[in-house]
Protein backbone atom coordinates (compact mmCIF):
# COMPACT_ATOMS: atom_id res chain seq x y z
CA UNK A 1 0.00 0.00 0.00
CA UNK A 2 1.15 3.22 -0.92
CA UNK A 3 1.74 6.00 1.61
CA UNK A 4 3.06 9.57 0.87
CA UNK A 5 4.75 10.13 4.18
CA UNK A 6 5.71 8.00 6.94
CA UNK A 7 3.02 7.71 9.94
CA UNK A 8 4.28 9.14 13.49
CA UNK A 9 4.77 5.58 14.06
CA UNK A 10 7.59 5.06 11.65
CA UNK A 11 8.79 8.09 12.43
CA UNK A 12 9.78 7.87 15.33
CA UNK A 13 12.63 5.14 15.20
CA UNK A 14 13.88 5.99 11.55
CA UNK A 15 15.88 8.50 12.50
CA UNK A 16 15.16 10.41 9.91
CA UNK A 17 12.82 13.00 11.45
CA UNK A 18 13.75 15.96 14.71
CA UNK A 19 11.13 16.28 17.26
CA UNK A 20 10.34 20.14 18.53
CA UNK A 21 7.50 20.18 21.57
CA UNK A 22 4.95 23.43 20.10
CA UNK A 23 3.10 23.22 23.53
CA UNK A 24 3.42 21.07 26.82
CA UNK A 25 1.02 18.41 26.19
CA UNK A 26 -0.94 15.98 28.17
CA UNK A 27 0.93 13.05 28.63
CA UNK A 28 -0.57 9.75 28.87
CA UNK A 29 -0.33 8.50 32.82
CA UNK A 30 1.91 5.12 31.91
CA UNK A 31 4.09 7.63 29.85
CA UNK A 32 4.49 9.82 32.73
CA UNK A 33 8.16 9.04 33.81
CA UNK A 34 10.95 11.54 34.96
CA UNK A 35 12.99 10.32 31.61
CA UNK A 36 10.01 10.92 29.72
CA UNK A 37 8.95 14.32 31.22
CA UNK A 38 13.16 15.30 30.96
CA UNK A 39 12.98 14.40 27.01
CA UNK A 40 9.73 16.60 26.79
CA UNK A 41 11.36 19.48 28.51
CA UNK A 42 14.62 19.44 26.17
CA UNK A 43 11.94 19.68 23.52
CA UNK A 44 10.66 22.59 24.59
CA UNK A 45 13.91 24.44 24.12
CA UNK A 46 14.96 22.92 20.48
CA UNK A 47 14.50 20.00 18.52
CA UNK A 48 15.60 16.92 18.88
CA UNK A 49 16.07 13.97 16.86
CA UNK A 50 14.39 10.58 16.65
CA UNK A 51 16.77 8.86 18.12
CA UNK A 52 17.59 10.95 20.69
CA UNK A 53 14.12 11.11 21.38
CA UNK A 54 13.93 7.23 21.56
CA UNK A 55 17.28 6.80 23.86
CA UNK A 56 16.35 9.64 26.27
CA UNK A 57 13.15 8.39 27.26
CA UNK A 58 14.33 5.21 27.70
CA UNK A 59 11.14 3.81 25.48
CA UNK A 60 10.74 0.56 23.61
CA UNK A 61 10.49 1.94 19.99
CA UNK A 62 6.49 0.68 20.21
CA UNK A 63 5.88 2.39 22.98
CA UNK A 64 8.49 5.53 22.05
CA UNK A 65 5.93 5.60 18.51
CA UNK A 66 2.66 5.74 20.94
CA UNK A 67 3.78 8.79 22.99
CA UNK A 68 4.61 10.01 19.41
CA UNK A 69 1.49 9.68 18.00
CA UNK A 70 -0.29 10.81 21.21
CA UNK A 71 1.90 14.05 21.03
CA UNK A 72 0.84 14.55 17.08
CA UNK A 73 -2.82 14.03 18.15
CA UNK A 74 -2.79 16.67 20.83
CA UNK A 75 -1.00 19.14 18.26
CA UNK A 76 1.42 19.95 20.64
CA UNK A 77 4.41 17.92 18.57
CA UNK A 78 5.91 19.69 15.36
CA UNK A 79 7.80 16.88 13.12
CA UNK A 80 10.72 18.23 11.10
CA UNK A 81 11.72 15.95 7.85
CA UNK A 82 15.81 15.76 8.16
CA UNK A 83 15.21 13.88 5.17
CA UNK A 84 16.52 10.02 4.00
CA UNK A 85 19.99 9.31 3.57
CA UNK A 86 20.15 6.66 0.63
CA UNK A 87 22.88 3.60 0.62
CA UNK A 88 25.09 5.73 -1.36
CA UNK A 89 24.72 9.04 0.19
CA UNK A 90 25.66 6.68 3.36
CA UNK A 91 28.82 5.40 1.64
CA UNK A 92 30.13 8.56 0.73
CA UNK A 93 30.24 10.28 3.75
CA UNK A 94 32.07 7.30 5.21
CA UNK A 95 34.37 6.70 2.16
CA UNK A 96 38.17 6.75 3.30
CA UNK A 97 39.94 9.38 2.27
CA UNK A 98 42.42 8.98 0.12
CA UNK A 99 46.70 9.39 0.98
CA UNK A 100 46.70 12.68 -0.11
CA UNK A 101 43.88 14.04 1.62
CA UNK A 102 45.29 12.21 4.36
CA UNK A 103 48.82 13.90 3.97
CA UNK A 104 46.98 17.46 3.05
CA UNK A 105 45.10 17.03 6.38
CA UNK A 106 47.84 16.06 8.75
CA UNK A 107 50.50 19.09 7.62
CA UNK A 108 47.62 21.19 7.59
CA UNK A 109 47.31 20.25 11.46
CA UNK A 110 50.70 20.28 12.18
CA UNK A 111 51.37 23.88 10.79
CA UNK A 112 48.50 25.54 11.76
CA UNK A 113 50.11 27.26 14.62
CA UNK A 114 53.41 28.13 13.01
CA UNK A 115 51.42 29.82 10.36
CA UNK A 116 49.54 31.58 13.46
CA UNK A 117 52.69 32.71 15.01
CA UNK A 118 54.31 34.23 11.76
CA UNK A 119 51.32 35.92 11.18
CA UNK A 120 51.52 37.44 14.42
CA UNK A 121 55.11 38.27 14.37
CA UNK A 122 54.37 40.06 11.12
CA UNK A 123 51.45 42.16 12.22
CA UNK A 124 53.87 43.54 15.33
CA UNK A 125 56.52 43.72 13.19
CA UNK A 126 54.40 45.90 10.83
CA UNK A 127 52.71 47.90 13.71
CA UNK A 128 56.12 48.53 15.89
CA UNK A 129 57.04 49.81 12.14
CA UNK A 130 54.21 51.96 11.85
CA UNK A 131 54.74 53.14 15.14
CA UNK A 132 56.75 56.68 15.57
CA UNK A 133 56.68 56.86 19.37
CA UNK A 134 59.14 54.61 20.33
CA UNK A 135 61.94 53.93 17.33
CA UNK A 136 63.39 50.95 17.25
CA UNK A 137 62.07 49.47 21.14
CA UNK A 138 59.88 46.96 20.63
CA UNK A 139 59.88 45.50 24.71
CA UNK A 140 58.67 49.25 25.61
CA UNK A 141 55.86 49.12 22.58
CA UNK A 142 54.71 45.56 23.34
CA UNK A 143 54.34 46.46 27.06
CA UNK A 144 54.27 50.60 27.47
CA UNK A 145 52.38 50.82 30.68
CA UNK A 146 54.51 48.77 33.08
CA UNK A 147 56.45 50.75 35.63
CA UNK A 148 59.74 49.11 34.92
CA UNK A 149 59.65 49.76 31.86
CA UNK A 150 59.04 53.53 32.46
CA UNK A 151 62.28 53.84 34.90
Amino acid sequence: MYRPQNSPEEDAVDGSHAYRLKQWPQIPDRFRTARVLGACSRMTVGPVTSNWFLTHTGLEPAAAAELVASLVAQGALECISLGRRSSSQADETHAPATAGAKLRERLVQRFAWKRAAVTALLCLGVSAALDDRFPGDLGTLALPNLPASAG
